[in-house]
């Protein structure tokens, strides 16, 4: 890891703040911040170099956080270093080729992972396609769980599970690392002292007892060949997902243990969008 990263301290996995419990709506977009928003999503201020800026100004406008919809789901957006807070705040299109892709075939009763599911980016629109499915949203943030609940909560969703903990190819603990001080890139570093429970993706499905994975997006900054490349050689062919979205390592290439596992499996790499390939099983 390079300088740019840090220790997650302890202190930092809980949500201590005066708002989380109140009720979603509490916190609506005032009149003036409707207009810098609505302005935002229209022009080159949605763009990733300017967001953050621009979302500062936005939530100066009023004592404490932003309570909005995306994609027809709950979100409450406190203002401060996630770039996935901006994202749904100002580009409606925000990943949206991505979360197109893995709900593409799906039906009523899909199951889906999301491995690195943050406050539900992709989470929450999964479950409002497939309403008789499981959603699994796994997190290493403990941070994450409680916003993810309330978001969940707020958009009235019942068939997403929030699992807090980070995976690897073994049982363990470990510490987290963020990097630019942003709750959306945060990678675990193995340690049997570490505060952060380490357990495999395959023990994490079997526990849930789901028969089938539509789709599985994963993005957990640079433990991709550690979480994945196991489940996918281990577990049952039924359990394998039909369509992957991975963050990539490099701008042209994926993590060398996925792109080996992919080939041997028969999944096909179908497109690339600024950070993430998605691949197909044929």
């Amino acid at each position: 890891m390079d300088d740019k990263w840090r220790v997650l301290s302890p202190d930092e996995y809980s949500d201590n703040n005066e708002f989380i419990e109140d009720e979603f709506g509490t916190y609506s977009p005032n009149f003036f911040q409707k207009i810098l928003i609505n302005i935002g999503k229209k022009s080159f201020l949605k763009r990733g170099l300017f967001r953050s800026k621009y979302t500062q100004i936005i939530m100066s406008l009023q004592k404490g956080p932003l309570d909005i919809y995306f994609r027809e789901c709950a979100f409450r957006v406190y203002g401060g270093n996630n770039l996935i807070e901006y994202g749904i705040l100002l580009d409606p299109k925000y990943n949206s080729d991505d979360i197109e892709f893995l709900l593409e075939g799906s039906s009523q009763n899909s199951n889906f992972i999301d491995l690195g599911s943050n406050i539900g980016l992709y989470s929450q629109p999964f479950a409002k396609a497939s309403p008789s499915g499981t959603v699994i949203s796994i997190d290493a943030n403990p941070l994450m769980k409680s916003r993810l609940s309330f978001n969940i909560i707020s958009s009235g969703i019942e068939n997403i599970d929030v699992t807090s903990c980070a995976v690897s190819d073994k049982i363990g603990r470990g510490s987290l690392f963020i990097r630019k001080n942003d709750t959306a890139i945060v990678s675990i570093a193995e340690d049997t002292n570490g505060n952060i429970k380490i357990d495999t993706l395959e023990n994490i499905i079997k526990n849930k007892k789901i028969t089938s994975i539509h789709g599985l997006k994963v993005d957990i900054e640079g433990h991709e060949d550690k979480a994945l490349v196991p489940f996918l050689n281990n577990i049952e062919k039924n359990l394998l997902p039909e369509r992957i979205v991975i963050e990539r390592q490099s701008r042209n290439s994926d993590y060398p243990g996925c792109t080996l596992a992919f080939k041997e499996l028969n999944y096909t790499l179908i497109a690339r969008s600024r950070n993430n390939s998605f691949y197909k099983k044929l």
